[in-house]
């Protein structure tokens, strides 16, 4: 079997990508959505569907998170201690956020002159509950509607991981499909229930009860890594490039198909993220092993980068896109749009989510608490525990 390991070079590299891929979608769409033809190949596609960059995060918190607690099932190692594991979470996730609520709350204040959230709203914030809040109203950065939902796959892990230590991987596999394809089922059937209210339950096909299987996905393809023959074994390498060759087809189709949640496309919005998640677990499994082409594709030193300031370019592009909207960037004819904006804004968002990293990420994961957590440097590479 293979022995874990505490650093995964190839998959800081899929962060990044992962990350850039969701900014390349908002910037393409700050550029008024232009066809993007590169030396004759059409790659509209591939910036249309950006928001599978979430996706793939959700599938790399599965491997990396579940690492620990299969290892256990394994007999490597005890069971994870949780309060360990929770006040890592915390560390990881919270400083960088409560940073940027923090300045665009105060920022909204000295723009308009009035709060732009009231106080069940910060609370809602601040408990990292605030899909569940009926009344939080547009966020007030757009992206973080994923921050819950990988909350709360952390609160759900050790359950997750309790099932598969007590019952066969199948079973378990066939319950949390049976229990997602009903959810989506179950808010399709609202969205044409005619209370308008249900418009906002319709949005929670997009939540963990929806999407739970690509987090699965990724846990067992963490699974499937750690049982892999010692050595070397071209399995790994097949898997990278089914699973590449399948996103690839994904795109194309989604690229054709448009936003199936937007259009209720059915029956495809009912295994859309089924079908996402599992090329991505084989990308996830086959770069995790390291090798040629994993290190060729995803180890390269602007990718290692990318990939530590990933969370917070995650956060933070957005909202230099809707300054540089309301300064006049976005009025640029389309067709010469795309480029000059990547040429000006993505510098300033990599400046920025440096900063960022490096004020709100950092020193927490070097604090003495983040290290009495284990946190290690977590946030300086793609470790177990610490994605």
């Amino acid at each position: 079997m293979t022995a874990p390991t505490d650093y995964y070079p190839a998959l800081t590299g899929l962060r990044g990508l992962a990350a850039i891929w969701v900014m390349l979608l908002h910037l393409w769409l700050l550029a008024v959505a232009p066809p993007v033809v590169v030396l004759g190949v059409d790659l509209t596609a591939l910036f249309s569907c950006g928001m599978l960059g979430v996706d793939l995060f959700f599938v790399l918190s599965g491997f990396l998170l579940g690492l620990p607690f299969l290892a256990w099932i394994d007999g490597r190692r005890p069971f994870p201690d949780l309060i360990v594991f929770f006040k890592r979470r915390c560390l990881r996730v919270l400083p960088p956020f409560y940073a940027q609520l923090l300045i665009l709350t105060v920022g909204g204040y000295l723009v308009s002159g009035a709060w732009p959230i009231d106080a069940k709203q910060l609370l809602a914030y601040l408990s990292m509950e605030f899909l569940l809040y009926p009344d939080i109203g547009p966020l007030l950065n757009g992206v973080w509607w994923s921050l819950p939902v990988e909350w709360h796959f952390y609160l759900l892990l050790p359950l997750l991981a309790w099932l598969l230590f007590h019952a066969r991987a199948w079973l378990v596999v066939t319950l949390v499909m049976v229990w997602v394809v009903s959810f989506r089922l179950l808010a399709y059937d609202r969205l044409f229930s005619g209370q308008p209210s249900d418009l906002i339950w319709w949005t929670t096909v997009m939540h963990l009860p929806a999407r739970l299987d690509q987090f699965l996905f990724g846990v067992l393809a963490a699974w499937a890594h750690l049982r892999r023959p010692a050595g070397r074994s071209a399995w790994p390498a097949a898997a990278l490039v089914a699973g590449l060759a399948g996103l690839a087809l994904l795109v194309a189709e989604l690229g054709r198909r448009g936003n199936v949640l937007d259009t209720a496309d059915v029956p495809w919005m009912f295994f859309h993220w089924t079908l996402i998640g599992i090329p991505m677990a084989l990308i996830v499994y086959g770069a995790a092993a390291g090798g040629r082409l994993a290190g060729f594709l995803f180890e390269g030193r602007l990718l290692a980068f990318l990939g530590r300031i990933s969370y917070s370019l995650y956060l933070w592009h957005g909202i230099v896109f809707v300054v540089a909207y309301r300064t006049g960037f976005s009025q640029w004819p389309p067709a010469a749009g795309l480029a000059r904006l990547a040429l000006w804004l993505v510098p300033v968002v990599i400046a920025v989510a440096w900063l960022s990293y490096r004020l709100t990420e950092r020193p927490f994961l070097h604090s003495a608490a983040g290290r009495r957590a284990g946190a290690g440097t977590g946030g300086l590479a793609t470790r177990p525990d610490g994605a």
